[in-house]
């Protein structure tokens, strides 16, 4: 087992006449954090960690009939994942890289046979990192409003105005 997409196995094998072969190429896995810069004056900034950025996943799929796929379902059960945001373990070997949603998807129709048959889809996936917890680090502070007095002012008392 190579590994796993929600409910798609990527795998290799053989049984001594056909071979099925589902595999992925070119993972690629980004992420970051993301830093304040404090001003000083006459001194270099400072830097402050604010929190990390969600982990991004880049791979690229080639879905094969010769292979003992079934190129046209296996584009269909992506794009439904895609499009219903459904939350997917990604497990590489066996270890699980976190929880993922599609973020985007390209599909190209590389081979399709004279009576419409497709043979060969090359699709390129970016998946994000999807947190299902929200943490609450936020504080509200509110201070009352300070109470007014009304200051009834005598007619004659001059605010600012010239008298000619």
């Amino acid at each position: 087992m190579i590994g796993i997409l929600g409910e798609i196995p990527f795998s290799v094998t053989f049984d001594g006449n056909n071979i099925k072969a589902l595999n992925f190429t070119n993972l690629k896995r980004s992420g970051g954090a993301n830093y304040e810069q404090h001003k000083r004056r006459g001194l270099k900034p400072v830097l402050e960690l604010i929190d990390l950025s969600l982990e991004s996943l880049k791979l690229d799929i080639s879905l094969r009939s010769d292979l003992g796929q079934k190129p046209k379902v296996l584009l269909g059960i992506l794009i439904a994942y895609s499009e219903a945001g459904k939350v997917l373990d990604f497990v590489l070997g066996q270890e699980l890289l976190g929880k993922f949603v599609i973020d985007s998807y390209d599909a190209g129709y590389e081979y399709i046979t004279n009576n419409g048959k497709i043979r060969k889809i090359d699709v390129g996936l970016s998946l994000k990192e999807y947190i299902d917890e929200v943490e609450s680090t936020i504080e509200v502070v509110s201070t009352p409003k300070k109470k007014t007095e009304k200051k009834i002012v005598h007619e004659d008392y001059n605010q600012g105005a010239i008298i000619p």
